[in-house]
């Protein structure tokens, strides 16, 4: 019987290696990384399902330090850039085959798209989206990579960080990092949200949302939610953002992501995606920000 689960990944970014991992019997992924960008250069994902361990986690790094808390956690690095031939950020893949099986749940689907409309459908479907832009830095397409998990997962617990010496921790208790620096273009320090996910529905994060305003602490309060400790503006002179969660007892939440798309509003609005409604960068000139959340 063949396996379900996602085992290998891999990158090509010349034919030649494209013959070599169609001889390996990768699958491709038939989606150029490069699409909307003038480089020549034909950029794809392959994927292979085996009987080896599963993956269960996959990250991307845009910087120095991203690269080296990925190495250290024990993740698996693909040296390619998927921004080669562009003047775009380096941006490598990295995956993890994890232990807990409370935590790290098989992977046994891959997607790109390359439109919002695509992105609402996908989400509709159950399939988690990784917020990284895969052209991040160059204007072409803003393509994103999508994994569908063994089971239905739901979102258990949420961090917030704003030093890269507490990210190994984190990925070593099985957080996946949404990887887009929240503090992104306004001169602040890097910023990263965090989710963690299990299989179980109870005593997981129910709702969730965020004040950029004294006045809408104490509301967010009478309503049952808890604050994260975490200003998401830390280092900018920006308002203070805080995120806000509540753990109700009923269904938690099952998708969180971040995004910097505007035209994904009215799409993901159809599929029943909740926004909160406060720019992660309000008072800064950094780019515009938001979380969305799923049930």
């Amino acid at each position: 019987m063949a396996s379900k689960y996602i085992t290998e990944i891999a990158i090509s970014t010349t034919p030649e290696r494209d013959q070599q991992l169609h001889d390996e019997d990768f699958n491709k992924m038939d989606v150029n990384l490069n699409k909307g960008t003038s480089s020549t250069t034909r950029v794809y994902i392959w994927f292979k399902k085996g009987n080896g361990k599963p993956i269960t986690r996959v990250q991307f790094s845009f910087s120095g330090a991203m690269k080296e808390d990925l190495k250290k956690a024990g993740f698996t690095e693909l040296p390619e850039n998927l921004n080669s031939g562009t003047q775009g950020d380096v941006i490598q893949l990295w995956y993890f085959r994890g232990e807990s099986p409370k935590y790290d749940i098989p992977i046994e689907g891959l997607f790109l798209t390359t439109n919002e409309n695509e992105e609402a459908h996908q989400l509709k479907l159950g399939w988690e989206r990784l917020p990284c832009s895969l052209n991040r830095g160059n204007p072409g397409a803003f393509i994103t990579l999508w994994v569908k998990r063994k089971s239905q997962t739901y979102i258990c617990d949420v961090a917030a960080t704003t030093s890269f010496h507490e990210h190994m921790n984190l990925f070593k208790e099985g957080y996946i990092r949404l990887d887009e620096d929240l503090n992104r273009g306004s001169g602040g320090k890097p910023i990263f949200f965090w989710y963690r996910q299990s299989t179980s529905t109870g005593g997981g994060i129910t709702e969730m949302n965020a004040s950029i305003k004294h006045e809408q602490d104490s509301i967010l309060e009478k309503r049952g939610f808890t604050m994260m400790d975490v200003n998401l503006n830390a280092g900018t002179n920006g308002l203070s953002v805080y995120v806000w969660i509540k753990k109700d007892g009923s269904l938690p939440i099952k998708a969180l992501t971040v995004t910097s798309n505007p035209d994904v509003i009215g799409p993901y609005d159809e599929v029943g995606l909740i926004l909160i409604d406060k720019n992660l960068n309000a008072g800064n000139n950094g780019m515009p920000l938001y979380l969305w959340y799923g049930k």
